[in-house]
């Protein structure tokens, strides 16, 4: 018997081998650790397809080949919060919208709770934190270096630009260490800083505060969106930068309320606040964060434009293709001709078929 031993960060590993002259046995057990502490990797947080890694990445050279358009001028991202698909196809407004453009019927999110996905959005890559379980919803601040880039590095890089908006983010100054605050004045929702994901990046908060932008979603009125002094506002006016992240308030975005409450201010939104008019050229993405209560995490996505053709105009086969978050992000990388961050946007698809 002998003993071979390897290590990586992080990793430790003893492996066994007992040699007979025609079998080998191997016994390996593995212990991983994160910032010190244990962790059991949630086989459940994996929702994505199991494909074997090189057909993974075969099927995203072959999307990316189609995919070499730019599609779009300006992306703005709208998150919301803990909705079933199952629910929000059934919601008028949310049912509403999926007509006017591409629906995905078989879009899941990547992991349970809420922040890793809000990671994974931006970044690539989650850094491991779904790993820590009941911890994993923890605000965490990601070291200024190469392991921990976001799309905002890439934006910048090509001499483009991001922005985050956040629905009643503190005032104060940035980086608005603020984890979360209680709105009480007329009853807007909550502020919550894991719903704002560049905020987690220290890099941001020294480099790129300025991008990370207050909207005070009690100036205007309810039934007709934001007011004309808003940030957003003024900004969709003027012209949005190529890359926009919106953060509604926990209200809004159906985490303190429901799928019904998160479709009907979408809907206002992109009916009185950002209308057509301000959208041209700009792909709208409206995505849930994660499922609240079915097994898979399919939740509901919808890609919304001039340049995205309407339901009635697509293939029910091309909507209901495998997609995650990490297909979004390619797809914005691809548009804007941007290089993958991390393993998890490098081997997804881009989304192809749905354009004019």
């Amino acid at each position: 018997m002998s003993l071979i031993s390897t290590g990586q960060p992080g990793l430790s590993r003893r492996c066994f081998f007992t040699m007979s002259l025609l079998i080998s046995v191997v016994i390996c057990a593995t212990q991983v650790s994160l910032v010190g502490q244990s962790i059991t990797v949630d086989q459940s947080n994996k929702t994505e397809a199991a494909k074997p890694a090189q057909e993974k990445k075969d099927d995203a050279a072959q999307a990316a080949a189609k995919s070499t358009a730019h599609h779009f001028d300006r992306v703005v991202v709208i998150v919301l919060e803990n909705g079933d698909y199952e629910a929000a196809v059934r919601d008028k407004n949310l049912s509403a919208l999926a007509a006017k453009g591409a629906s995905f019927s078989n879009f899941h999110a990547l992991f349970h709770p809420s922040y890793p996905n809000y990671l994974a959005m931006v970044a690539g890559t989650d850094f491991g934190i779904h790993r820590r379980r009941y911890l994993a919803d923890m605000q965490v601040n990601f070291h200024n270096d190469a392991a921990h880039k976001t799309i905002a590095d890439r934006l910048i890089a090509s001499g483009l630009d991001f922005k985050n908006y956040a629905e009643e983010l503190p005032e104060g100054n940035c980086p608005f260490r603020v984890d979360s605050q209680h709105v009480s004045k007329r009853k807007a929702g909550d502020y919550v800083r894991r719903h704002v994901p560049f905020l987690s990046f220290v890099e941001v908060q020294e480099k790129w505060c300025d991008r990370v932008v207050r909207v005070d979603s009690t100036k205007g009125n309810s039934l007709l969106g934001l007011g004309e002094d808003s940030a957003f506002v003024r900004d969709a006016k003027a012209g949005l930068v190529a890359y926009s992240f919106y953060s509604p308030n926990m209200n809004n975005d159906g985490h303190n309320t429901n799928v019904g409450v998160a479709g009907a201010w979408v809907s206002r939104f992109l009916d009185k606040t950002f209308s057509e008019k301000l959208r041209k050229g700009t792909l709208v993405i409206v995505t849930f964060d994660e499922s609240d209560h079915n097994s898979d995490n399919r939740i509901y996505t919808l890609f919304l434009g001039d340049m995205v053709k309407d339901a009635s105009q697509l293939d029910p086969k091309v909507l209901d293709r495998h997609y995650t978050h990490y297909n979004v992000l390619r797809t914005i990388e691809d548009n804007f001709g941007l290089q993958p961050l991390a393993e998890g946007d490098r081997d997804a698809a881009p989304i192809t078929d749905i354009w004019k």
